[in-house]
């Protein structure tokens, strides 16, 4: 019985249905305490411990469960862990999820081989490009797809956005034609973009602290690197047409933004009820084709 307003929870007419109604308002509806209790007639602390209660309904596999999966996964940080989420993309629909924290290679294996056990078919893996994380797909027999807009993060990292360089000016307009580019026009464009600043790349400049002579623009050869090592990673879904392999993990970068905002709503929550939001709203049932 809760003493401020005299119900007893035991006496409530299908209490968890209730409970799931208060919780999907609190997560979904933006409702705060103060709405449900006045929405109800009932205390703080009454709508406090039915959130409690409440139990989030339990995911549904799609009807195609056979049908093959192109893989989207990815991670993102909240205060103190991250979740780790793999999501079908032609579904729209989280498949499996795991809170971690720190992002590795081997998690990522290990929900892949998960959904492999519960008879999920994965076609091809879209990532972001954790390192080792391609390379180990690849050994694994996956069709790997780099994110091509994190890739594009990474050379802006590296150059800014304004870079002052014209090699690295260049060299951010090549970047920033992924989006529309085909594999043979890229890497045609990075040839001779390479050709033309080779020399440039190799110059170097003595440090008078180390005592050595160092790269000038590392910061551009770093940036190179990176390209270099995407490429055999950025086109996959050129290959596979008919596997309709996304190029960007962009439908996980929406429902991570998604997951923030309704976390940032309220404010204060501690870690079990925000885990439990969190699974709330990557628990939504999945559409069908």
């Amino acid at each position: 019985m809760c003493r401020a307003c005299g119900q007893t929870f035991q006496n409530i007419k299908k209490p968890q249905r209730q409970a799931r109604s208060l919780w999907h308002k609190y997560t979904f509806k933006r409702h705060t305490l103060v709405d449900l209790a006045e929405e109800t007639g009932q205390c703080l602390t009454t709508i406090q411990q039915k959130l409690k209660q409440a139990q989030p309904a339990p995911k549904k596999i799609p009807d195609n469960f056979q049908q093959p999966v192109a893989l989207v996964c990815d991670t993102t940080y909240f205060a103190h862990y991250g979740v780790m989420v793999w999501r079908c993309f032609n579904r729209r629909a989280n498949l499996f999820w795991r809170f971690i924290q720190e992002e590795t290679v081997v998690d990522y294996l290990a929900g892949i081989k998960e959904l492999e056990r519960q008879g999920y078919i994965i076609s091809a893996i879209t990532c972001d490009g954790q390192k080792g994380l391609l390379g180990a797909l690849k050994r694994a027999g996956y069709l790997a797809q780099l994110c091509q807009f994190h890739l594009l993060k990474t050379i802006t990292r590296y150059l800014t956005k304004k870079p002052q360089l014209e090699a690295s000016q260049e060299l951010r307009r090549l970047a920033l034609s992924l989006s529309y580019s085909d594999e043979e026009g890229f890497n045609y464009a990075f040839a001779l973009w390479s050709d033309r600043w080779a020399k440039f790349l190799q110059e170097k400049t003595f440090d008078s602290e180390t005592k050595a002579w160092q790269y000038t623009h590392r910061r551009l050869r770093s940036a190179v690197r990176a390209i270099i090592y995407a490429l055999p990673y950025l086109f996959t879904f050129e290959h596979y047409p008919d596997l309709n392999i996304p190029k960007t993990t962009n439908t996980l970068d929406g429902t991570f933004s998604h997951l923030k905002q309704r976390v940032r709503i309220h404010r204060g929550l501690n870690e079990l009820t925000e885990k439990k939001m969190i699974i709330s709203i990557l628990e939504i049932p999945a559409k069908k084709n």
